[in-house]
């Protein structure tokens, strides 16, 4: 929350459907709204139309390509200021300070617990109405995509 208002978050799940339900049935509890696409491409596609998203959650791996390529779309997106957060099945440090280094805000672990999604996805749309974008540590966000590109 700002202030005392609660803050609206506007969130954009990319994750395959099959991985999806869970995710979507917790963050629609607590009152989240979601736009559900199923891979990079289509997160690229919405993420050129619609800059009002606050928060982007990504599953690890996607159809075609996987949560730093879509941390890749999301940083080059000028109008784009949205937090991303990685959504994975099991709880590694590895890629949390993977995620962190390279400018994601955070990583979600299933089972998903509806305190800390909203916790976390508090955070991150706070962070995004300030305008503040975590940075990374190297210049791996300002390269071209691979050719797994989103």
């Amino acid at each position: 929350m700002l202030g005392n208002m609660p803050l609206k978050i506007n969130v954009m799940l990319v994750m395959a459907p099959e991985r999806s339900l869970p995710l979507l049935a917790a963050l629609e509890s607590c009152g989240i709204d979601v736009l559900a696409v199923y891979d990079c491409r289509e997160a690229r596609r919405i993420l050129e139309m619609q800059p009002s998203l606050q928060v982007v959650l990504t599953d690890t791996v996607l159809p075609d390509g996987d949560w730093q390529q879509v941390l890749t779309v999301v940083a080059q997106g000028s109008a784009n200021i949205a937090e991303v957060v990685v959504c994975s099945r099991l709880g590694d440090y590895k890629l949390w300070m993977d995620v962190l280094e390279q400018g994601g805000y955070d990583v979600l672990v299933e089972p998903y617990d509806g305190e800390e999604i909203k916790r976390i996805l508090e955070g991150a749309a706070a962070r995004c109405q300030i305008g503040v974008r975590a940075s990374s540590g190297n210049d791996t966000l300002n390269q071209a995509p691979s050719s797994a590109e989103c």
